[in-house]
């Protein structure tokens, strides 16, 4: 039968069995056509409805469906079913109606045709980010975990592996000025001091009379030596000695009277000779030790050769013959070393003396008169000569200065030349510049990280220095990572001819450390591990 109302073949339908179709009848078999006897399916024709046109019948060409008539098949769960009153809906029953009522936004022509349904579903959903999955949370809070260790470390580090380091750097020491001197508007003349170069007019060997006594006085105390208050071997003089006295006197020499019958001591005899200028006590002495003045000129040439003393010129014990000459420069090195012993500065530097047959006998020296001088010896025969040491004092230091004066018309010249030498030697001492000025770079600081820093003399490095004389100056240096500016690193010793002086040295500025940018990207050098490996 064909059903011609849908509704009336959906109420026809029994309980339980299939609907198939969009609404679709189910429709009986003719009972003329033979069944099926190849199994318990069946098979049953269902006619699809078409829509109908208004003037035309509605036509329609069935579709066969195969439909299993198992009842058990047919109640099996989740069969799709049509919904009614007999049977109630049961798709999407999870869904509550109020709430996607509640979520759905009411029907506007100005919306999207295709919105997605799926976010109106969702509304209101507590969701989950994907990032907090348990499987993403662990693996970055150990990520997160190991770059704050690694950041805090190496902002934190200390810097014991990388401390800064210095070095000197090159500097010059302030050298002293050419010495500058009025020299003697005749003869010749030296200034000097002890341990610097000595400065003289003219280099000219020329007569130095008496002068040479301090040669052949200091020979003596090589074969005869002395010590601060001994007297040495006694010495015989008779009748036949005070003859010779006056002989020597005749000759125009200068001479002293002996003891006839009495005794001079070694030492009463060098007194004589280098305060009284007595030609007669040194040639006692001279041919005691020589016999002869030839094997004393031979003797004396040794003697000046062994010392370094060139320049100088001795035939006669006395100087009493014009071929004993000397340069002055030579003059001033031989008065720094005969006055280092200690008898012979002690004889030069005393004023008067008694002895026996002579009575008092002064210091020919009149430059004894003046403050620090100490000696040494004066001669006469061309001309007016004098040999003079001086002592002053700079800062703490004892400072030997020596003039000699040759060939000057009096005694008044060659004192007044002396005096004029030692002035201007003095004023040039006292306006030494400093060898190292305070503020002089002496060292630079450097990190592995780049910054240099100057490492200065926080005070003034004075050496006594005179005509030329340089200085040689040494840092070392006591740095640590902590130091700021102006705390002290080290020290600069600087030492001249003549004395030594220490002075601080600081660095001209603060030790910044290094950038948090260095230390994330320099962990090795913070661990010490990157020279380790090197």
């Amino acid at each position: 039968m064909t059903a011609s109302d849908p509704a009336e073949a959906t109420a026809a339908a029994a309980p339980g069995d299939a609907v198939i179709g969009d609404a679709a009848p189910t429709v009986t078999p003719d009972p003329g056509e033979p069944e099926s006897s190849d199994g318990p399916d069946e098979y049953e024709t269902v006619v699809a409805p078409e829509p109908l046109e208004e003037d035309s019948p509605a036509e329609a060409e069935p579709d066969l469906i195969d439909v299993e008539s198992d009842a058990t098949d047919a109640l099996t769960p989740g069969t799709a079913q049509w919904a009614d009153e007999a049977a109630p809906a049961t798709a999407l029953t999870w869904v509550e109606a109020e709430t996607i009522a509640g979520n759905s936004p009411a029907p506007s022509f100005d919306q999207a045709s295709d919105a997605d349904p799926g976010v109106a579903l969702m509304r209101g959903a507590k969701l989950r980010p994907a990032i907090a999955r348990p499987g993403l949370l662990v693996p970055l809070g150990v990520l997160a975990g190991l770059v704050a260790t690694y950041v805090g470390g190496t902002l934190l580090w200390p810097l014991h592996e990388v401390a800064p380091t210095v070095e000197s750097v090159e500097f010059a020491t302030v050298p002293a000025p050419a010495a500058v001197a009025t020299w003697p508007a005749q003869g010749s003349a030296a200034v000097g001091i002890e341990g610097m170069t000595t400065s003289t007019s003219i280099p000219d060997a020329v007569s130095i009379a008496s002068i040479t006594k301090v040669v052949s006085t200091l020979m003596v105390l090589d074969r005869m030596p002395l010590a601060l208050g001994e007297q040495g071997p006694e010495f015989s003089f008779t009748y036949r000695d005070s003859l010779d006295y006056w002989s020597y006197r005749r000759s125009d020499q200068s001479a002293l009277d002996v003891p006839v019958g009495g005794v001079l001591t070694e030492y009463q005899l060098l007194q004589g000779t280098l305060l009284g200028s007595a030609n007669n006590y040194i040639d006692r002495l001279a041919s005691e030790i020589w016999g002869s003045d030839r094997e004393f000129a031979e003797a004396a040439a040794i003697w000046l050769r062994d010392r370094g003393l060139s320049g100088i010129t001795v035939v006669t014990p006395s100087g009493f013959d014009e071929r004993n000459v000397s340069t002055p420069a030579s003059l001033v090195a031989l008065g720094e070393y005969a006055m280092k012993n200690p008898v012979f500065a002690q004889i030069v530097g005393t004023k008067s003396v008694d002895l026996p047959g002579a009575g008092t006998v002064e210091n020919t020296n009149g430059m004894l008169a003046d403050p620090g001088v100490v000696g040494i010896k004066t001669g006469t025969l061309v001309g007016w000569n004098l040999l003079t040491a001086k002592d002053v004092t700079v800062g703490d230091t004892t400072v030997h200065l020596f003039a000699a004066v040759l060939n000057q018309d009096d005694n008044e010249q060659r004192l007044a030349a002396t005096r004029a030498l030692f002035a201007e030697a003095e004023a040039a001492l006292q306006a030494q510049e400093p060898a190292v000025p305070e503020g002089t770079v002496v060292g630079e600081v450097r990190t592995v990280w780049g910054e240099k820093i100057d490492v200065i003399a926080d005070a003034d490095a004075d050496v006594i220095l005179w005509n030329g004389a340089v200085a040689q100056a040494t840092p070392a240096f006591t740095l640590s990572s902590e130091t700021d500016a102006g705390e002290r690193i080290g020290t600069l010793t600087t030492a001249g001819p003549l004395n030594t002086t220490t002075t601080p040295l600081v660095l001209a500025d603060d030790i910044e450390g290094p950038s948090p940018w260095w230390r994330l990207t320099h962990p090795l050098d913070l661990l010490g591990l990157d020279s380790a490996q090197d």
